[in-house]
């Protein structure tokens, strides 16, 4: 006769019933989830990006992202494919960003703007800041929301109170006044 282990009554809980009790504001419900979906969800990052940095930053911001979606969940709907649909909208965005990252660089180069190494990350917050520092509040924001954070511009249209051709002109005249930053801070360097 085989002995059949028992299965722990965490187990016995349905995804939907834990993803429901989250939203109740238990979070060991959460935990559960998330011990059940760690490793599916980072192997689904792994395998798309074929970055284990990329997917650990993914596979953390999947977690977020659920954690912030919860009150939509609709808890009659199986709980997997919504899951890993906010994952594929999380990677879509992810590569927006990275596309758009890849133009902004491509276009800094082209104009001989100084450029610090990948390596060195606080060379690049430091060099991010002067450029933004002449740049007022609201323009950093809504600079760093379209082209950082890939934020569309009817979303900060909304978000501002603004039309959609007035956030498109103001993230334009700030990345041109960037750009005569970084032409000036270049011009400064050489002469020195």
């Amino acid at each position: 006769m085989s002995v059949r282990p028992r299965q722990s009554s965490a187990q016995a809980i349905s995804d939907e019933t834990l993803m429901g009790r989250y939203v109740a504001g238990d979070s060991a419900a959460f935990n559960e989830l998330f011990r059940r979906y760690e490793r599916r969800a980072f192997a689904y990052f792994v395998k798309r990006t074929r970055s284990r940095e990329r997917a650990q930053d993914l596979y953390q911001e999947l977690f977020l992202r659920l954690h912030r979606a919860r009150d939509v969940y609709d808890s009659g709907r199986p709980f997997a494919p919504w899951f890993f649909q906010i994952a594929h909208h999380l990677l879509i965005d992810d590569e927006r960003r990275a596309y758009r990252r890849q133009e902004v660089v491509l276009d800094d180069a082209s104009r001989g703007a100084p450029r610090a190494t990948e390596s060195d990350p606080v060379a690049n917050r430091d060099q991010l800041f002067q450029l933004l520092s002449g740049l007022s509040e609201s323009e950093q924001e809504i600079l760093i929301a379209a082209k950082v954070e890939g934020v569309g511009y009817a979303e900060l249209a909304v978000e501002k109170g603004k039309s959609v051709a007035a956030i498109k002109k103001m993230v334009s005249r700030a990345l041109q006044r960037i750009r005569v930053n970084a032409h000036g801070a270049v011009a400064g360097m050489t002469s020195s």
